[in-house]
């Protein structure tokens, strides 16, 4: 029987804070519904006092309910993160929501709700605990993906991901029960030590492909581009950027660091990599829908992040951090943005609604122009930056032919991006987007534009703390 102590509660304290947060806003708008209530900046206090008691908590390592969890500096350096992208999200949301009449406190607590589960998922010691914290995440974010019922796009998006989600939790299952049948044990630090046979390799493979779902990665992507197309920008920006940075954490903890980098395991990244990039830039290509096109362009980008897993070393584990940070920030603000320029019922989203909008809107064109760059890896941003961290790893590892493929495939997708900016700045316009940026959006924009641009040229902060957070 696992007994809980005061010390356990205490190394959750952050996800308590946000339990309760979200508990306090649905009760506020179910007591107050729709007069007001401001719920974006309640739950903006709730997840600040998060971020304070996981910094006085920095310091804090050790097991907690019956070694379920794990908490050490990368955790906590996760939770930052997390917390850093439900604060953006929930501050930006409130100007989209009230725009589409759904300012609704649910949309408020799924965000808080999933945080707190993806903290989880970041500082899971079992594969039991990963699962099942994975699993949270996504049925939050199911209810987040249909969030606007009226919108069939939403609905359709919402059902899509619950029925290839759930088929991808039986490959979860499976593996786990592999792994117990040959280890005896869940335990990440338990499965490390083991010795590497057939079944083992088997039943972790199965696991990942779960892993590979979630994070879009191909040949697993097929949900993606309709998920992220049909629901709405702010929770797109969401699940696409603080979902996948939790996996990625995990995959630096448990296949990285405990298990190290068999030739299986490195021959099954590689080649996921190596499709990813293919299938997500040459995809993009052809999309004339903004979201969709970062859709793709999400998956491409899961292929440049394992190029540093592949690497197998700790220089890899710090620039996958690293990558995650990165990919959270720009992708975050590029969904800032579009919330904004997509208008009402986000009837606005294609490339020849685009056309001209750097006239009408300088600031949003502006900003989401340097959003895209940093995408594309321009010098200057942290795209860039987390692009050379990652290409610098696979180097340092003698992945050479990787690298110079992840390169060929980096220029491929400066095309679909600076066609973007093309449409922006160098066509006529055609119609007139009328959209209306609040000041919660922009100063959630501000934030991230200086983050993007402050990143890439000073990346060291960033780059040390990602190095200290690992053991």
């Amino acid at each position: 029987m696992m007994l809980v102590s005061i010390k356990d509660i205490n190394l959750i304290l952050p996800e308590i804070a946000l339990l309760i947060t979200g508990i306090i806003v649905v009760l506020v708008d179910a007591y107050n519904r729709r007069r007001g209530n401001y719920l974006n900046i309640l739950s903006a206090i709730g997840i600040a006092l998060a971020a304070y008691l996981n910094f006085k908590l920095y310091g804090d390592h050790g097991n907690a309910f019956g070694s379920l969890i794990y908490r050490d500096k990368l955790a906590y350096f996760g939770n930052y993160l997390f917390i850093f992208c439900a604060f953006i999200t929930c501050f930006y949301a409130r100007d989209y929501l009230v725009k589409e009449d759904r300012d609704y406190g649910e949309f408020y607590a799924l965000v808080l709700f999933a945080t707190l589960s993806m903290m989880f998922v970041a500082s899971s010691a079992s594969l039991l605990m990963f699962f099942l914290s994975l699993e949270v995440v996504s049925i939050c974010l199911y209810a987040l993906s249909g969030f606007i019922r009226e919108r069939a796009t939403c609905v359709e998006s919402a059902l899509k991901y619950l029925i290839l989600g759930a088929f991808s939790a039986s490959f979860s299952v499976l593996g786990m029960a592999i792994i117990y049948y040959v280890v005896g044990s869940l335990d990440v630090f338990v499965i490390a030590s083991s010795q590497f046979n057939l079944f083992l390799g088997v039943g972790l493979i199965l696991f990942a492909v779960s892993i590979f779902f979630k994070l879009s990665a191909a040949p697993f992507h097929i949900w993606a581009p309709d998920v992220y197309q049909g629901a709405p920008a702010p929770v797109t920006g969401f699940m696409m950027t603080a979902a996948k940075a939790a996996i990625f954490l995990f995959i630096v903890r448990f296949f990285m660091i405990s298990l190290g980098v068999s030739n299986v395991w490195l021959y099954v990244i590689m080649f996921v990599s190596v499709v990813s990039m293919v299938v997500g830039n040459f995809s993009a290509i052809r999309q004339m829908d903004v979201k969709r096109l970062l859709a793709y362009s999400s998956i491409a980008h899961a292929g440049y992040a394992m190029v540093a897993i592949a690497s197998g070393t700790k220089y890899g584990q710090v620039a996958t951090i690293f990558y995650a940070v990165a990919y959270c920030l720009m992708n975050l603000g590029a969904f800032a943005v579009i919330s904004v320029l997509a208008g009402e019922g986000e009837k606005h989203i294609s490339l020849e609604d685009l056309q001209g909008a750097a006239v009408e809107h300088p600031v949003l064109s502006a900003a989401l122009a340097v959003f895209l760059f940093s995408l594309a890896g321009m010098p200057g941003t942290i795209g860039f930056v987390g692009k050379f961290y990652a290409f610098a790893a696979a180097i340092k590892a003698g992945l050479y032919g990787l690298v110079v493929f992840a390169l060929i495939n980096s220029a491929i997708a400066a095309y679909y991006y600076l066609k973007v900016i093309y449409y922006m700045y160098m066509r006529e316009q055609k119609i007139s987007l009328n959209a209306k940026m609040g000041v919660a959006t922009g100063i959630a924009v501000l934030i991230l534009v200086v983050a993007v641009i402050q990143s890439g040229l000073l990346p060291g902060y960033l780059f040390n703390f990602a190095m200290m957070s690992l053991p």
